[in-house]
C-alpha cells in the first residue's frame, strides 16, 4: 500500500487524476477521492514525524481574494466561509497530531463577528498573507443581528486565543475595518473603539504573536486581556468585624479586621487558582491593606486550612477538595464598607508573549496590555490613536485624549514586561496600571501627551529607554497601594516635560541623562530621589525649572552661558553647575521664608542667584563648595521687607576670567551676602571689584570674614571693595589674610567696617539676642576707655527707643518699657507706648506691633588705663 500511494503523486507533489486505486483507497460516497487521499497522506506524515499541515483551501471551503465596495451578501459569506473553514482546518490539523499549520500565501477576505479560533499546542503560520476585515459602515452585515440602524458600531474580533496554551500566531498582514469605513457619521462613529485584531484571553498562557503587521482596528490592534474562565463582581459578601482561626477556620472576636461569608468555588469549570482583583473603570480595590488571608473549606464546611498575606492580582492556588472559601481583610472595621473587589476564578493571560509585530493605525491604540508576566518586545508601535498627525491618513481620531501605544490602564495584572520597542506618532505612549510593570529599553518618540504614564501601582521598573521630543516624558497618578515603588533608572530624556507628583510612591530617580527638559518635577518629601543624573541644556532661550527637595550628585551643565534655570530645592549636595544661572527658588516662596542648603557643589562659569520678586526673603547656606569663574548674586525688586542672603563658608573661590565675584541688584530693601572661613584666589589682573552694584538703587550688605584673599596673577593686584560706595549698606572686611601682592585699598567711609560687627562695635549691641555674661567688644579701644560690654540682663539687643508721632515701616524694630517691639503695619504712632508682653497690639493709630522679648541691659566692663 505504501508503495503504490507514492505514485499517486508526481515529482512535484500534485496529484495524479483521475486516479483508480480500488485495492489501495476505500472511497466514501461522500468523500472525493483527493479529499481521501489528503487525509491519508496527513495521517502518514503525522506517522512519519513530519509536523507542519498545509491547509487544502479547496477543501476547506476557503477562497483568495479581497471583494471591492460595495460588497454583496455573497461577500459577506464568502468571508465568513472563510473563517470558518480556516477554524475547521485548524481543528482537523490539531486532532491528526500536527503542531504547525500553514496556509497558502494569499489575500484572504474576513468579516465580523465570527473569529479565527487559536487552538492549544499549535502553531498558525499565515504564511505572508493577507487577512482584511471587510466593513461598511453605511449599509447593514447580513451577520449583524442588531435591530438599530447604528451600522458603525457593529464588532467583532479577528483572531482569539481563549483557554489555550501554546498556541501561536506568525508571520502575516491582518487589517482591520478602520479603513473600510465611510465616516459619513464622524462624530458618533469616531467614538468606536470595540474592533480588535488579535484577543488574548480568558486565561490563555505561553502563546504569542510573532512576526505580524496589524492595523486599522477601532479598538486595539493587539489586545492581551485580564479576564479567566468565571469571574465574581458585586456579589453578597455577608461582611462582619471578626477574625478567623487559623487553626478552626471559625470566626473570633476582633477590632481590626473584616471577614466575608463563605463564598462558593464553582464546581463546573475546571481551575486551579482564584485572584483577588478590583472592580469597577479604575481596576482598584478598596481595601486598606492590598492583601487579603484566604481560608478554605471542604464539603460539609469542613475547614482544610488557610493562605496568608496573598497579595492582590497574583493566583491562589485552591486546595483539593475545596468547596468554599472566607476571605480575611486586615486593618478594616467597618462591615458597611465597599471592598470593591472581584473574584477572579482561574489564572487570567499569563505568560503571553508579542513580539517582532508592526502595530499600526489603531484608531484608540496599538496593544492593550492586561494579564500576568506578559511580554512585549521587538515590536514597531507607530501611528496609533493618533492626536495632531491625524493628516497621515485623514481619518477622524477616537474622541477621547486616552489614545495611545500601549494601555494597561484599565487592565490588572502583574509583572506586565514592555521592552526593546519602537514607539512613536501616538498621543500617548505607555499608560499602564495595577499591578507591576517592567518598561526596558524602548524607544518612544514623537508622542504628543505622554511617554509613559503610571497609574495605580504597586510597583514599575522604567530603566533604559530613549524618550525624545514627547510632551511629557514620564508622569505618575496616585499609587493607591501600599508601599509603591517607582524605580526610574538609566533613561536618556529629551525635551519636553517630566512631572513626577503622583502621591503614595517612594520614587527613585537615577543615573538618567536629561537634555533639554523643559521641566523636571518631583512631589515633595523625602520619598522622592534625584541622584547621579545628567541634565544638559544646548538652547539659552527661555528658563527651564527643576523642582525637587533634595538633588544629590547631579551636572546641570549648559552649551551656552547663563542659562537660566530656576530651582524649586531645599537642598543640593555634590552637585555640579556649569554655564548655569542657578535662580533659587522653593516651592512655598510666596509664604514661606525657606533655608536653602548647598553643600559640596562645583559652579563652574555659573551665577548662584538668590532674588526675589513679591515673594519672601530666602536665605541660601553654601558649605565647602567650590566656585570657578562665577557669580554669588542677590537681589529684590518691588519687594519691600524682604532680605535675600546667601552666606558661603569653607568654600573655594577662583577667578580666572570674570572682573567681579558678588553682584547686588535691588531696588527695595536690601540684600545680604556673606563669605566666612573661605579662600578666594584671583587670576584675572583686570580684576576690577570684589561687588558690583548691578541696578540702582541698590542696597547691599556684605561681609567677608576669616578668609583667605590671594593673587595668582603677575605683579600686584590693587584690589577695589565695590564699584559704587552709594549702593553699599554695610561692608565687613574683617579677619582676613591676604597676600603681600594683593592690595588692600583704604577706605574714609563709615559703610566699610573693619571689624566683624557680631563680636565687636563701637557701640554697645544693637541686635540680636545676648544671654546672661555675654560680651561684645569695643572695636577701637584706646586709652581712657573700656574693653568692651557685658550683658547683665538676658534679652534682645535695641538702641531705638519708641517715641510717639513717629512714622514706622513695616519691620521697624524699638525698645520701650524694658521691652522690644517689632512693626508688623507701617503707620505713625500714637501717644501710646506699646508695653504687652505677648503676641501683637494694635495702638488707636491703627499701627500694630509684634512683641519680641525683653531688651538686653549692657554694662561696660575693663577699663583702659591711660
Amino acid at each position: 500500500m505504501e508503495g503504490k500511494l507514492k505514485k499517486l503523486k508526481n515529482a512535484s507533489n500534485e496529484y495524479l487524476l483521475p486516479i483508480t486505486v480500488a485495492e489501495a483507497v476505500y472511497v466514501e460516497p461522500t468523500v472525493n477521492l483527493k479529499s481521501r487521499l489528503s487525509d491519508i497522506d496527513t495521517i502518514i506524515n503525522s506517522m512519519s514525524g513530519s509536523a507542519t499541515y498545509m491547509i487544502d483551501i479547496e477543501r476547506w471551503g476557503i477562497v483568495q481574494g479581497l471583494p471591492q465596495k460595495p460588497y454583496t451578501e455573497a461577500d459577506y459569506t464568502s468571508a465568513d466561509r472563510n473563517i470558518q473553514g480556516i477554524n475547521n482546518a485548524l481543528a482537523f490539523a490539531r486532532e491528526s497530531g500536527y503542531n504547525a499549520v500553514v496556509i497558502p500565501r494569499g489575500e484572504y477576505s474576513i468579516c465580523y463577528p465570527r473569529s479565527i479560533a487559536m487552538l492549544s499546542n499549535l502553531t498558525f503560520f499565515l504564511n505572508g498573507s493577507t487577512f482584511k476585515v471587510m466593513y461598511d459602515s453605511d449599509r447593514k452585515s447580513p451577520f449583524d443581528n442588531r435591530t438599530t440602524n447604528d451600522y458603525f458600531n457593529f464588532k467583532g474580533n479577528s483572531f482569539v486565543f481563549e483557554n489555550v496554551t501554546n498556541a501561536h500566531l506568525v508571520g502575516g498582514r491582518i487589517i482591520g475595518d478602520r479603513t473600510d469605513r465611510s465616516w459619513t457619521n464622524a462624530t458618533e462613529e469616531a467614538k468606536m473603539e470595540h474592533t480588535y485584531g488579535v484577543v488574548i484571553g480568558r486565561g490563555s498562557s505561553h502563546c504569542s504573536v510573532s512576526h505580524c503587521a496589524i492595523s486599522d482596528y477601532m479598538g486595539d490592534n493587539v489586545s492581551l486581556v485580564s479576564s479567566a474562565f468565571r469571574s465574581l463582581v458585586e456579589f453578597y459578601q455577608g461582611l462582619t468585624v471578626n477574625g478567623l482561626d487559623d487553626k478552626t477556620g471559625q470566626p473570633t472576636t476582633s477590632q481590626n479586621t473584616v471577614i466575608t461569608t463563605n463564598i462558593p468555588l464553582p464546581s463546573d469549570v475546571e481551575y486551579s487558582s482564584i485572584l483577588i482583583a478590583g472592580a469597577g473603570y479604575t481596576r482598584e480595590t478598596n481595601l486598606n491593606v492590598r492583601e487579603v488571608d484566604v481560608y478554605f473549606y471542604g464539603e460539609n464546611n469542613a475547614y482544610l486550612g488557610v493562605q496568608k498575606r496573598r497579595k492582590i492580582y497574583t493566583p491562589i492556588t485552591v486546595p483539593v477538595g475545596a468547596r468554599t472559601f472566607r476571605l480575611l481583610f486586615r486593618q478594616e472595621a467597618n462591615a458597611n464598607k465597599y471592598m470593591q473587589i472581584t473574584i477572579v476564578y482561574g489564572d487570567i493571560a499569563h505568560h503571553n508573549v508579542i513580539e517582532h509585530n508592526e502595530i499600526f493605525n489603531g484608531h484608540r491604540g496599538g496593544i492593550t496590555g492586561g494579564g500576568s508576566y506578559n511580554v512585549i518586545q521587538h515590536n514597531v508601535i507607530r501611528d496609533n490613536g493618533k492626536n495632531t498627525l491625524k493628516f497621515l491618513d485623514g481619518l477622524p481620531t477616537f474622541y477621547d485624549p486616552t489614545r495611545y501605544a500601549i494601555n494597561q490602564e484599565d487592565s490588572f495584572g502583574d509583572n506586565c514586561v514592555i521592552r526593546n520597542n519602537l514607539i512613536y506618532n501616538s498621543n500617548h505612549g505607555i499608560l499602564v496600571g495595577c499591578y507591576s510593570v517592567q518598561i526596558e529599553n524602548n524607544h518612544i518618540y514623537n508622542v504628543d501627551s505622554t511617554a509613559v504614564n503610571l497609574y495605580s501601582l504597586a510597583h514599575a521598573t522604567i530603566r533604559g529607554n530613549f524618550i525624545f521630543n514627547c510632551g511629557s516624558s514620564i508622569g505618575l497618578m496616585t499609587a493607591r497601594i501600599e508601599n509603591a515603588y517607582v524605580n526610574i533608572t538609566g533613561n536618556s530624556i529629551h525635551n519636553g516635560v517630566t512631572i513626577l507628583n503622583g502621591s503614595g510612591y517612594q520614587v527613585s530617580v537615577t543615573e538618567n541623562n536629561f537634555v533639554d527638559p523643559f521641566i523636571i518635577e518631583t512631589a515633595r518629601g523625602a520619598l522622592y530621589h534625584f541622584k547621579n543624573n545628567y541634565v544638559k541644556y544646548s538652547s539659552a532661550v527661555g528658563t527651564s525649572s527643576v523642582t525637587v527637595d533634595r538633588i544629590e550628585g547631579c551636572t546641570f551643565d549648559s552649551l551656552y552661558p547663563q542659562k537660566e534655570v530656576n530651582f524649586r530645592t531645599l537642598e543640593s549636595v555634590n552637585s555640579t553647575f556649569r554655564n548655569i544661572m542657578v535662580n533659587m527658588r522653593t516651592r512655598d516662596e510666596l509664604t514661606v521664608r525657606d533655608i536653602l542648603v548647598l553643600e559640596g557643589c562645583s559652579f563652574i562659569q555659573s551665577t548662584l542667584n538668590n532674588h526675589v520678586y513679591m515673594t519672601k526673603g530666602k536665605e541660601a547656606r553654601v558649605r565647602r563648595s567650590k566656585f570657578e569663574d562665577s557669580f554669588i548674586s542677590v537681589g529684590n525688586t518691588n519687594t519691600a521687607g524682604e532680605t535675600p542672603s546667601i552666606a558661603l563658608d569653607d568654600c573655594d573661590i577662583t577667578v580666572r576670567a570674570n572682573n567681579s565675584l558678588l553682584i547686588i541688584e535691588s531696588n527695595r530693601g536690601y540684600g545680604s551676602i556673606r563669605i566666612t572661613d573661605s579662600r578666594i584666589a584671583i587670576h584675572n589682573p583686570s580684576f576690577q571689584h570684589l561687588l558690583r552694584i548691578a541696578a540702582y538703587p541698590a542696597s547691599a550688605e556684605v561681609i567677608l570674614k576669616r578668609n583667605t584673599l590671594s593673587f595668582a596673577g603677575d605683579g600686584s593686584l590693587d584690589l577695589t571693595y565695590y564699584s559704587n560706595a552709594s549702593g553699599v549698606l554695610r561692608f565687613v572686611f574683617a579677619d582676613n589674610r591676604t597676600t603681600s601682592n594683593l592690595i588692600i585699598p583704604t577706605v574714609n567711609d563709615s559703610r566699610f567696617v573693619p571689624y566683624d560687627p557680631e563680636r565687636k562695635g563701637v557701640s554697645e549691641p544693637s541686635s540680636g539676642y545676648f544671654h546672661l555674661g555675654d560680651i561684645y567688644f569695643n572695636a577701637r579701644p584706646v586709652p581712657g576707655s573700656h574693653v568692651g560690654w557685658i550683658c547683665t540682663l538676658a534679652g534682645y539687643a535695641s538702641n531705638v527707643a519708641w517715641t510717639p508721632g513717629s512714622i514706622y515701616s513695616v519691620g521697624a524694630e524699638v525698645h520701650s518699657n524694658g521691652k522690644v517691639y517689632h512693626s508688623i503695619t507701617s503707620g505713625t504712632s500714637g501717644s501710646m507706648p506699646p508695653s504687652h508682653a505677648s503676641g501683637n497690639w494694635t495702638d488707636p493709630n491703627g499701627l500694630t506691633w509684634k512683641y519680641i522679648g525683653p531688651r538686653a541691659v549692657f554694662r561696660t566692663f575693663g577699663p583702659i588705663s591711660t
